[in-house]
Parts: C-alpha cells; sequence; structure tokens
C-alpha cells in the first residue's frame, strides 16, 4: 500500500520533470 503511493509520486515527479525539461531542462540541471 505504502510502495503503491511512493511510486505514483515518483511517475508524478517523471512527469513533472519532462514539462519542465520540455520548458528548459539545463537551468534546472544547473541547480
Amino acid at each position: 500500500f505504502y510502495m503503491q503511493s511512493f511510486t505514483t509520486k515518483i511517475v508524478q515527479l517523471m512527469k513533472s520533470e519532462k514539462l519542465y525539461a520540455s520548458q528548459g531542462g539545463p537551468i534546472i540541471m544547473s541547480q
């Protein structure tokens, strides 16, 4: 049950990461 919510958070992070990457990933990666 805990792992399920954990993986869901990771998926959401990956999705938001893709959105940020399309808007200019290098800026976030440098930080």
